[in-house]
């Protein structure tokens, strides 16, 4: 994760600030209500943030850097997706692992989400995303392209933006479904037709023929 300040102090007021957000939102809190519930005064609060804004954007910027580090980490360390044999653009365990960090902090992406800020941290999710992709796709065609293709430009708004739709839509709906069965969904749903990702039965059915193909045959 991102190396920055983690006092009691910061942690005592983001848990207020996330609190706030959810009982009253951004513009009707007040710093002395971030205090109050923080148990510090006003000018401790000064001294770790100009005012709620600012500290509302750097924990914006926080949860990014994280999922930076997951993205960029993971997507060095895995090298296939446990469903495919061949190289993915974006692994399954670097997609299960932005998921399983967005549930470990679900307060705060309910609160932010809730408060209608969410929508900048969706947009630099997303550039991330596009980001990554286009390195891997570099690195699979063996060096950088000369010039973007129609295909390539759009091919990459497309993934990047629906992968990114749906780790919102999961977070949105509460993270009901466990992070490994979304993860699973996005990686199968990426090689099925769009009329068939509209069908559990087959998205579940390619999931398992999928899985099968990469363990490969069983010995008896």
């Amino acid at each position: 994760m991102a190396q920055r300040r983690n006092t009691r102090t910061e942690a005592a007021i983001r848990t207020a600030f996330i609190t706030l957000l959810k009982q009253k939102g951004l513009n009707a809190m007040t710093v002395s209500d971030i205090a109050r519930l923080a148990n510090i005064n006003r000018g401790t609060f000064y001294t770790h943030y100009m005012d709620k804004f600012d500290l509302c954007q750097q924990l914006i910027d926080n949860a990014h850097a994280d999922l930076t580090d997951i993205i960029r980490t993971s997507s060095a360390r895995y090298g296939a997706s446990p469903t495919n044999s061949r190289i993915e653009l974006i692994q399954y365990e670097t997609i299960l692992q932005c998921l399983v960090y967005i549930k470990q902090d679900y307060a705060f992406f309910d609160a932010i989400s809730r408060s209608g800020n969410d929508m900048v941290l969706y947009s630099k999710c997303k550039e991330l995303i596009a980001e990554l992709l286009t390195v891997e796709f570099e690195q699979q065609a063996g060096g950088p392209a000369n010039t973007a293709t129609v295909v390539s430009v759009y091919g990459r708004e497309m993934i990047a933006s629906a992968t990114t739709s749906v780790l919102w839509l999961w977070m949105r709906r509460g993270c009901v479904e466990p992070p490994e069965t979304i993860a699973r969904f996005i990686d199968t749903a990426r090689h099925l037709p769009p009329v068939d990702v509209m069908n559990a039965r087959l998205v579940e059915r390619s999931a398992m023929a999928r899985q099968s193909g990469a363990n490969g045959p069983q010995g008896r």
